[in-house]
């Protein structure tokens, strides 16, 4: 029986063939195919040439893309909240992610694509003494775009304080089901697990509707 670090790099080595030998997503990885004046509108910057690279994968057929914005912690402004947000994150995510939207939509692809903008927890509402925002898991927003959903829309709303949800409360199962919807996929599909057993793929989870048409 192969141990788990053989089966780890048999798994790495077929990723790996897919991406490169496999063909049609070779030459995706080159983006010096992409003109200057494109890398420029993401942004020279690694989360707006990720998203250009996202792009060009969408057009080449793979399903599902993970772009990620910085390395582990990097939203987490324990200090200095509101200069980091000004100075260092903000910017390229705004720039590279509206540069995405706008090009998937000016090649007709926005309609088939959707795009999910999230993190795992929001912040507190008040400062820390070091002018930081501590973890908050009771709010916080997600950004749909794409793939059925209607532009423009806003759904929910906080109290003035944003600390707790006021209208139209969204639960993560709520957005898990929402994004399978948005794919086709029944979100109360139910798979077997190895005894046989029903296992739910999103468990009390209920599409937002409202997002769509």
């Amino acid at each position: 029986m192969p141990s788990a670090s053989q089966s780890l790099s048999r798994s790495v080595e077929t990723a790996h063939h897919l991406l490169g030998a496999a063909g049609r997503f070779r030459d995706v990885f080159d983006m010096n195919r992409e003109p200057a004046e494109v890398r420029d509108r993401y942004g020279r910057h690694s989360f707006g040439q990720s998203l250009l690279l996202a792009r060009r994968l969408v057009e080449a057929g793979m399903p599902i893309i993970q772009a990620n914005m910085g390395t582990m912690n990097n939203w987490d402004t324990h200090g200095d909240n509101f200069g980091q947000l000004k100075d260092r994150l903000l910017p390229p995510f705004d720039q590279g992610l509206s540069a995405l939207l706008a090009d998937l939509d000016e090649r007709g692809l926005l309609d088939t694509t959707l795009v999910v903008a999230v993190g795992e927890m929001g912040r507190t509402p008040q400062p820390t003494p070091e002018w930081g925002r501590g973890h908050w898991s009771t709010l916080f927003p997600a950004v749909l775009a794409g793939g059925g959903i209607r532009g423009g829309a806003l759904y929910g709303r906080s109290d003035k304080h944003g600390t707790v949800p006021e209208e139209h409360p969204v639960h993560p199962e709520d957005l898990a089901a929402t994004i399978y919807y948005a794919l086709g996929i029944d979100p109360e599909y139910q798979l077997q697990d190895r005894s046989g057993r029903p296992v739910p793929l999103v468990a009390d989870g209920h599409p937002v509707t409202a997002l769509f048409g």
